[in-house]
């Protein structure tokens, strides 16, 4: 007799809710008759398990069920056809520890285990890239089912892609396997390998119990979604999904508890990744139909950090957050944060991050596939608001507040808590959130946040390598994400940012009571045109005493409603042509745009612009001045298509 499929030595196999498992076995049987079975522990057959019939053997072929094997082990299974070996009383011959063994009409299967089975798929950080030199120890109950088809304890590494028998592993290096004695070599020589796979192996044995727990390896570094593509399933071994579904069919199609999933890097382009939602919900869908489980737990670590340049860093953070997304449109999903742990190189989970990451993925899975409500899913963003309160309007900040759920024992961070941006609609980090507090499942931020022409949007994790460092008490980390926090609802300005200086004049009278400064000689002025909104004096004014002045000007293609914004720390007069239109003598630090508006309506053409400053003893750098035009409708607000006051001068 030969096993073709159904069990092989050392298998785990998916134990059912009933604690027990059942195998589907076929293969080939010179002698026909009832198929028995006898399953051993320690020397003896288990109750109810000495002979049983489980199927039937013809025409040189076999197929025999066993069901309800209980969960435990290791066990050792014979197979045998009754009239050409029980009968006659002839006992198998054992075989060697670790191989199945076969007399005339009979087969043993040694190192069999029921538990958990859970498939590995993705990329290089499921694959595993962290340094072998601190890999964990093998545990007794934790089996891998390697890329070469054997079943044995799981030693790191646990995925080398050359022992595959499948072409779509080995054949970027030929278009024939290495040979063993080369690929044992590059085995040997590995310093790197250590993933999530065998740390998550661990803390299930201790979360299930003591319940064996195997771990399929299927994942392939630098992979991308196109290439997982269910669509190319008909290839074979010459596709990353047909070589998926071989190995779980060599299996004899035992049910799993669950899919761990890390990949995305390869998908951070212009061109994969807008499609990769799309992409994974086709992923996630054609699995439970092919594993024939329509609710398969499925496990996804969100993708963390890269160093180094030439990564587009917008496509990275919309993968990112496309993964977060996903739980709205895929049942049975959650998502690990993986984005604030250690790498051991650019990209790399290390193996101290692979620890965690292994914790973080078990936790979910404890509660996803083993019913444990007492574990939370990942921590999730609930809501974002922003309620001014007068003492921070008046520091010229705008809170958010930040509410997340599934958070256990409070939210926390080693040292002062970072990771939040606020960005435009170019993608530019403005710099905004100057202050962090946790409270709870509370995150509040203070912003420096002026209007702008611009959608904004918070994020945590902006870039492709931040420094993030808010867990809950359990270490789930928040995830990277994007959240609109605003909309375009004003026709702003540019800016004015060209203007005629004045060289420090005397303070002969207070600001406020001023008459309408003019260009002259004796001022020695100056044209300066500044990149940043900031009209920054701070360099020649620093601990001077007196007055300067600013001459520019505005044109307007038609008449306009407008309304002045100015920001300031420093008594300050603002004129237009003739007219002085706002004072503050008693401005002061900090200043930030847009902190008083003024309505205003001029005429269409050319109108001149002067601004008066009082250094303040020094304190005052300068001030920031730009318009806004009212009456515009949403619908050419949003098209673009009006006219505003620009920089003439």
């Amino acid at each position: 007799m030969m096993i073709q499929l159904g069990l092989l030595n050392g298998q785990v196999l998916q134990r059912l809710r009933n604690q027990t498992a059942n195998a589907t076995v076929h293969g080939t049987s010179e002698a026909s008759g009832e198929i028995q079975a006898t399953i051993r522990q320690n020397g003896k057959a288990l109750k109810g398990w000495s002979r049983r019939t489980v199927g039937f053997a013809a025409r040189g072929k076999f197929t025999a069920k066993l069901t309800g094997i209980p969960v435990g082990g290791p066990y050792e299974i014979q197979l045998s056809v009754a009239d050409r070996e029980l009968s006659r009383g002839v006992r198998p011959s054992r075989a060697k520890s670790g191989d199945a063994s076969r007399h005339g009409g009979s087969v043993t299967v040694h190192g069999i285990w029921v538990g958990d089975v859970w498939l590995l798929a993705g990329q290089s950080n499921m694959q595993g890239c962290g340094n072998l030199r601190t890999a964990p120890k093998p545990h007794p109950l934790v089996h891998a089912m390697y890329m070469d088809d054997h079943w044995g304890v799981a030693k790191e590494p646990i995925h080398f892609p050359p022992n595959s028998p499948d072409p779509v592993h080995y054949e970027s290096s030929g278009k024939s396997p290495l040979p063993k004695k080369v690929r044992d070599k590059l085995l040997q020589a590995a310093v790197k390998g250590v993933g999530p796979g065998v740390f998550f192996g661990r803390e299930m044995v201790k979360r299930s119990g003591g319940v064996p727990q195997g771990l399929m390896c299927t994942a392939h570094g630098g992979t991308s979604m196109e290439q997982w593509a269910p669509a190319k399933k008909s290839l074979d071994g010459h596709s990353l999904y047909g070589s998926m579904l071989r190995t779980w069919r060599k299996t004899g199609e035992q049910p799993i508890a669950g899919v761990l999933w890390y990949q995305g890097e390869s998908d951070c382009n212009e061109v994969a990744a807008p499609l990769y939602t799309g992409r994974m919900k086709k992923l996630v869908a054609a699995m439970r139909r092919d594993f024939k489980q329509p609710n398969l737990p499925f496990l996804l670590v969100q993708i963390g950090k890269v160093f180094g340049t030439g990564w587009n860093a917008t496509c990275w953070n919309s993968v990112q957050d496309q993964q977060v997304q996903l739980k709205k449109l895929i049942r049975h999903y959650d998502v690990v944060a993986a984005i604030d742990l250690p790498l051991d190189d650019i990209i790399h989970i290390g193996t101290g991050g692979c620890e965690r990451l292994g914790a973080r993925l078990a936790r979910l899975a404890d509660r996803m596939a083993l019913g444990n409500r007492k574990e939370l899913p990942a921590p999730e963003l609930v809501s974002i608001s922003t309620k001014p309160t007068k003492a921070l309007k008046d520091l010229c900040a705008i809170p958010i507040t930040l509410k997340f759920k599934n958070v256990m024992g409070g939210l926390r961070a080693e040292g002062s808590p970072t990771g939040f941006t606020i960005v435009n609609d170019k993608n530019e980090d403005l710099r905004a959130v100057y202050k962090t507090t946790i409270r709870r499942n509370v995150v509040e931020l203070e912003t420096l946040l002026a209007n702008t022409n611009e959608d904004l949007h918070l994020t945590y994790g902006f870039g492709t390598a931040p420094y993030v460092n808010i867990t809950d008490a359990r270490d789930m980390a928040i995830p990277a994400f994007r959240s609109r926090i605003s909309e375009q609802t004003l026709a702003l300005s540019p800016f004015v940012n060209r203007w005629l200086i004045s060289n420090i004049q005397p303070a002969t009278m207070p600001l406020h009571k001023r008459p309408l400064p003019k260009p002259h000689d004796r001022l020695q002025l100056t044209k300066q045109e500044f990149e940043l909104p900031f009209v920054d004096q701070h360099p020649v004014w620093s601990g001077k005493n007196g007055q300067a002045n600013f001459f520019s000007e505005i044109s307007l293609a038609e008449p306009m409603k407008l309304n002045l914004r100015v920001g300031y720390d420093g008594p300050i007069k603002v004129w237009i042509g003739n007219k002085a239109v706002f004072v503050d003598p008693n401005g002061t630090n900090p200043a930030s745009p847009d902190q008083e508006i003024t309505p205003i309506n001029l005429a269409k053409g050319r109108h001149r612009i002067a601004v008066a400053m009082d250094l303040n003893e020094g304190l005052a750098w300068g001030f920031f001045l730009r318009f806004d035009r009212s009456g515009i409708r949403k619908k050419q607000l949003l098209s673009g298509k009006y006219e505003v006051p620009v920089c003439s001068l």
